[in-house]
């Protein structure tokens, strides 16, 4: 590249210096400046570096602070996202499991970017000391990546979907034959990245796992269907009322708790929810659950803190459930 065009680069190069190499407790001193855009191959006098820093400031609202006092630095004292909102981020990206180690470690390198230098040692220290289970796939940035552009051009997608065996190895569902389906949504549920998507053979709108789906492609010009059926969907209410993304008929549910389960309701199903007292120590709500072994275990984990109360066969559901293990346990089956 010649000189003249890296002095075309100079209010670029600064820009990048400035979020490179400084922040709110670390300056840069005008020498060091001048320093590095030699490196970039860009000879500056301190005159036009004063002006381009007051058009970074005044043109490009960057929040550069000038020396004054004993402080002869420059720094950039604040940007789009601050550590903290940073560190927040990472930690959600460290905790979805459903992302691989692969993929966990190139969102946080470019997520370092949007920081100093020095700041960005803090984030690389929290990286080390995270630690869980995490998808051994690489599956997740093609497969939403696709997902996302069907969405866009209002097309189908096709890919395969498969479980795992025994012996830890992918078995495709439907003998391995292609999925076709018209994806609307996709939606993070309990830890898991799931789209939500019209299946006509069904009729009806499905979540899918999305770290199960393999060879997602967009089918260019195959339109859409079932928007009717997704439209009538509350995506603000789907997961209140949905366990883990099964199956079930959604229907009204009646439970009794505990007082002190008001946290674990809330958590579940939102604070917009109609509480009735039931006792001193007890309050009833009516909410719509998708009903499902999932609906029951969670019930089941709550222990002697809840009861189903309505409607009779949901009640009986549950009833059947608890003998079904009761019994597993009591024969010392082994059988699933």
């Amino acid at each position: 590249m010649s000189k003249r065009q890296n002095q075309k680069l100079k209010l670029f190069y600064l820009k990048q210096i400035l979020e490179e190499y400084t922040d709110a407790d670390h300056g840069i001193t005008m020498n060091r400046i001048q320093e590095l855009l030699g490196m970039r191959g860009v000879v500056a006098e301190r005159k036009s570096i004063y002006d381009d820093i007051d058009t970074l400031i005044n043109d490009f609202e960057m929040d550069i602070q000038k020396p004054s006092g004993r402080d002869f630095t420059y720094r950039l004292n604040s940007r789009d996202f601050d550590i903290a909102e940073l560190k927040l981020i990472i930690d959600s990206v460290q905790s979805s499991k459903f992302l691989s180690v692969k993929s966990s470690r190139e969102i946080i390198r470019k997520m370092e970017k949007l920081c100093s230098k020095h700041e960005a040692s803090q984030l690389h220290r929290k990286i080390i000391l995270t630690n869980r289970v995490k998808n051994e796939e690489d599956l997740i940035s093609n497969n939403v990546g696709n997902i996302n552009a069907a969405m866009d051009s209002g097309e189908q997608i096709s890919f395969k979907y498969f479980d795992y065996n025994i012996q830890k190895r992918k078995t495709y569902r439907k003998k391995g034959q292609l999925y076709t389906v018209s994806p609307y949504a996709l939606v993070y549920s309990d830890e898991n990245y799931y789209m939500l998507a019209y299946a006509e053979e069904h009729g009806e709108v499905r979540p899918y796992r999305v770290d199960r789906m393999e060879g997602v492609k967009v089918l260019a010009g195959v339109v859409r269907q079932g928007k009717e059926v997704f439209d009538k969907i509350d995506l603000a209410q789907y997961q209140k009322y949905t366990f883990s993304m099964f199956g079930g008929k959604v229907e009204p549910v009646t439970m009794v708790f505990q007082n002190r389960m008001m946290n674990a309701v809330i958590d579940r199903f939102g604070r917009d929810i109609m509480v009735m007292k039931e006792d001193d120590n007890h309050f009833r709500i009516t909410v719509n659950v998708a009903v499902s072994n999932q609906f029951y275990g969670w019930v089941f984990g709550l222990g002697n803190m809840v009861r189903i109360v309505g409607p009779e066969h949901v009640e009986q559901g549950m009833k059947d459930l608890l003998e079904s293990v009761h019994g597993r346990y009591d024969d010392k089956k082994t059988e699933a």
